[in-house]
């Protein structure tokens, strides 16, 4: 039996486990803990009920049911919303002109024009019966490019418009000059006297101390550093000895 099946022997697990004892040891530790933490690896690698106190085992058929029933519900509710949406293209609308979109396919709810892309922030918004949202574009081709901010391009448009969207570039630029001069009025203007701040006169720090106890508080400090590392330095020893 031995000789038919000689393959299946090898020394792997042994240097596995040999890897792992040196790795988790040091050269400074005894036989006596070498010996505890070849049991303690051991153990961890075995012993059922430790894995059970860290572990939190599942029953993967009952979850492989539950996950198929909830990929089933979650796909239901996606094509009933999309079903919901598709038959609502068109129908928002901008309530009085303000930052205010109502969305039928969300029961009429109001939605601040912030929670769109930028398109919808600009003096432009995406036309649904447009294919290209560029200025007096011509071309009859059905495909284009729709930018991560909302408005749709032909590829050759969005060439001429240097692979930038003109309208959201334009809408950025000017609110980046609008808080420029918004912060250069405040920066510029005189405060008043009950916003004015006291001034006080920082005193030197020769006033109350001198050369010499400056140095004796360094050096205080600095033994007091090393006195922390040498602590924190033999409970991590103490770590590798467990």
């Amino acid at each position: 039996i031995l000789k038919n099946n000689l393959p299946i022997f090898n020394d792997y697990f042994v240097e596995n486990f040999h890897s792992s004892l040196r790795y988790q040891t040091a050269e400074s530790n005894t036989d006596k803990q070498i010996i505890q933490k070849a049991k303690t690896i051991d153990i961890e690698r075995n012993d059922d009920g430790f894995k059970n106190t860290f572990i939190n085992t599942r029953n993967t058929n009952i979850s492989k049911v539950k996950l198929i029933s909830l990929e089933k519900k979650v796909s239901l509710f996606l094509l009933s919303l999309f079903d919901i949406i598709y038959h609502n293209i068109g129908k928002s609308s901008n309530n009085n002109n303000n930052n205010m979109f109502e969305l039928p396919s969300f029961n009429n709810r109001n939605v601040n024009v912030k929670l769109f892309p930028l398109a919808w922030s600009t003096s432009n918004i995406p036309d649904n019966d447009k294919i290209c949202d560029a200025e007096n574009c011509l071309s009859s081709n059905s495909s284009n490019i729709i930018l991560i901010c909302g408005h749709s391009y032909h590829k050759e448009c969005l060439s001429l418009l240097d692979e930038k969207c003109k309208y959201c570039f334009n809408y950025l630029s000017e609110s980046i000059k609008t808080n420029i001069t918004s912060l250069n009025k405040r920066l510029f203007k005189p405060l008043k006297d009950n916003e004015i701040s006291e001034f006080t006169e920082d005193k030197g720090l020769d006033e109350d101390y001198d050369d010499e106890n400056i140095d004796s508080l360094l050096e205080q400090e600095e033994y007091n550093i090393n006195n922390q590392y040498e602590i924190q330095y033999n409970i991590w020893l103490n770590y590798n000895n467990m």
